[in-house]
C-alpha cells in the first residue's frame, strides 16, 4: 500500500506504519534473530502516535516517556470535559463551600472517576489531562493529597451543608437507604472494628450509611460509623443530621424489626420495609386456594403480571402481599433441582413447606398509596444497590489506607463527589434513552478518546472518530 507524502515523512529507522480505520499509526519495531527458522524476525512494540494532516500526535505513554526531554502536548480533554459539563451546578456548590479547596477536590473526584486510580496515582493522570491547564495552580502531589484527606475531613459541618444543598426542597421523595463496609489496614483509625459483612469477613472495617434520591437518582447524604455498629441503630442520627423531612424510608429486610418500625413512627416518618418470607406477619391463606378469588387484583410490571393482596395491622400499618407468578414457576424449579443436587439442604418436603412462598413479597408500610405504586417504589431500591456496585467495583472504592479518622472522612467524601459524577451520567443516558446500549463506563471511554493537542504553541482539539461523534450528538454535547 503507498502512503501519502505527509504520512511518509513521517517514518524513520525503526518505525513502521500501519493503516488502521482510516487512521494512520506509527509503530516502534525492533529485529530479533529467530533460532528455529535461522532468520531475522521484525517484532512490533509500542504505539508512537498517530499521523494526521496536521502533523504527528505523539501516544500519551511515548510523550510521558519523553517528558525529560520535552513537554507534553497531548493531554486528554474528552472525558474531563463530560464530567464538568454534567456536574457544573455542583462545582459551583463546592466552590461556595469548599473555597480554599474546591479545584483540587473537584480534580481528584475526576481523576477517580476517569481513571478508578488510588491517591498515589493522581497526580500523574491530572498531568496528562487538559485539566491540568485549566486549573495550572493545582498540586495532586502525594503530599498534597494527604493534606487534602486532612482537610477535607476536618470539615464535617461543610460535608454536611453540601449535603443539604442537594435535598433543599425536596418533598415527598423516596429516600432508599443502604451500608456498605470498607476495610481498614490502618491502626490509627479508632472507629474501625472487627465485625462481620455481607460476606461473612470477620476484619477491622467501617461502616458507610448511604442516602439516596430516587427522585434526583442520586446518592444524596452518607455518613460513616463503627464497622460493628449495625446501621439499624445509628438510623435516627442519621436521619437528625441529614435534615430530611416528609421523606419515604425504603430500606432492606434486614432492617425490619418492632423497635426499628417503632422508631421510625415516632420520627414520623413513612416507610417501606420488605417482610422475610418467614415473618410471623405475612397471612399466606389466601395463596393457599387454587385460584385467585382470594386476591385483590392484578397489575402489569415489566411486562410480568403481579397479582396481589392486603391487609391492615394495628397503628396505621399495611401489609401488601405480590406474587410474580413467573418468578414463582423459576423458584420452584431451582429448588427442585436443588433436591437432586443439594439432597443435604433441600427435600421434598421443604418444597411442600414453601411452596405457597416461591414467587412472593411482601411490605410491612404506612403509606397510603396503591398496592402497584408501593410495588414500583420498591423495586427502585434497586438503584442504590447499583450504586454501592459503582462505588465498590467502578471505583475501587472496597478498601481504605487512609491514617486516621480525618483522612478516612476526607477521602470518602471525595469519593462521593466522584460517585456524583458517575450517576449524573448515568442519569444523562436514562434522559437520553440511552441507558439499554450504554454504560457511563463506555461513554467515558469513547470521549477520552478525544485529546487536546498543542501546535506551535497553541491548543487544538484533535479528531473525533465517527463513533465518538455519533455518541456526542446522541447526548446532545456541544465539544470544540
Amino acid at each position: 500500500m503507498e502512503h501519502p507524502d505527509w504520512v511518509l515523512k513521517h517514518k524513520r529507522k525503526g518505525t513502521e506504519l500501519r493503516f488502521i480505520r482510516g487512521t494512520y499509526y506509527l509503530y516502534e519495531v525492533k529485529s530479533r534473530w529467530n533460532p528455529e527458522k535461522k532468520r531475522a524476525q521484525k517484532i512490533t512494540g509500542r504505539l508512537l502516535g498517530k499521523i494526521t494532516p496536521n502533523g504527528f500526535i505523539p501516544s500519551p505513554k511515548y510523550e510521558l516517556s519523553h517528558k525529560p526531554l520535552r513537554p507534553l502536548t497531548v493531554k486528554e480533554y474528552g472525558a474531563t470535559y463530560l464530567i464538568f459539563s454534567v456536574i457544573d451546578d455542583v462545582i459551583n456548590k463546592l466552590a461556595d463551600i469548599f473555597p480554599s479547596c474546591f479545584k483540587e477536590l473537584i480534580t481528584a473526584a475526576s481523576m477517580k472517576v476517569l481513571h478508578h486510580c488510588p491517591a498515589k496515582n493522581m497526580d500523574f493522570f491530572f498531568r496528562c489531562s487538559y485539566l491540568s491547564e485549566r486549573y495550572p495552580d493545582v498540586s495532586l502531589s502525594e503530599k498534597r493529597i494527604s493534606s487534602l484527606f486532612r482537610e477535607i475531613g476536618s470539615m464535617r459541618d461543610s460535608i454536611t451543608s453540601f449535603f443539604r444543598s442537594l435535598i433543599n426542597k425536596r418533598e415527598n421523595d423516596y429516600v432508599l437507604m443502604d451500608a456498605t463496609h470498607l476495610f481498614s489496614k490502618s491502626q490509627s483509625i479508632d472507629i474501625a472494628r472487627t465485625g462481620y459483612n455481607s460476606k461473612h469477613d470477620f476484619e477491622p472495617q467501617v461502616n458507610l450509611l448511604f442516602i439516596y434520591s430516587v427522585s434526583l437518582t442520586l446518592p444524596v447524604y452518607y455518613r460513616i460509623v463503627p464497622g460493628n455498629l449495625r446501621e439499624v441503630k445509628a438510623f435516627t442520627l442519621t436521619l437528625k443530621e441529614s435534615g430530611i423531612k416528609d421523606a419515604v424510608l425504603i430500606a432492606d429486610k434486614g432492617f425490619y424489626s418492632e423497635a426499628n418500625i417503632k422508631r421510625l413512627e415516632e420520627e414520623g416518618l413513612t416507610f417501606i420495609i420488605p417482610l422475610r418470607r418467614r415473618s410471623a406477619l405475612i397471612n399466606y391463606s389466601p395463596l393457599e386456594k387454587t385460584d385467585k378469588k382470594g386476591m385483590d387484583g392484578y397489575f402489569k410490571y415489566s411486562g410480568r403480571y403481579i397479582w396481589y393482596y392486603s391487609y391492615p395491622l394495628e397503628g396505621g400499618r399495611f401489609v401488601h402481599c405480590f406474587l410474580d407468578e413467573r418468578l414463582r414457576i423459576e423458584e420452584q424449579r431451582d429448588y427442585l433441582s436443588r433436591i437432586e443436587t443439594h439432597p443435604e439442604t433441600h427435600s421434598i418436603e421443604g418444597f411442600y413447606e414453601r411452596q405457597h412462598r416461591f414467587g412472593t413479597l411482601a411490605v410491612l408500610t404506612n403509606l397510603r398509596a396503591s398496592q402497584e405504586d408501593i410495588y414500583i417504589h420498591y423495586k427502585s431500591r434497586n438503584s442504590i444497590e447499583v450504586m454501592i456496585d459503582a462505588m465498590k467495583n467502578v471505583l475501587d472504592a472496597d478498601s481504605s489506607y487512609m491514617r486516621n479518622n480525618m483522612s478516612l472522612e476526607g477521602w470518602m467524601f471525595i469519593t462521593y463527589i466522584s460517585l456524583i459524577c458517575y450517576y449524573r451520567i448515568y442519569r444523562l443516558l436514562i434522559e437520553k434513552h440511552l441507558l439499554s446500549k450504554y454504560s457511563p463506563l463506555d461513554i467515558l471511554k469513547y470521549m477520552s478518546e478525544i485529546k487536546k493537542v498543542k501546535i506551535n504553541g497553541v491548543w487544538y482539539t484533535s479528531e473525533i472518530t465517527t463513533k465518538t461523534q455519533k455518541v456526542i450528538e446522541k447526548l446532545g454535547l456541544h465539544i470544540t
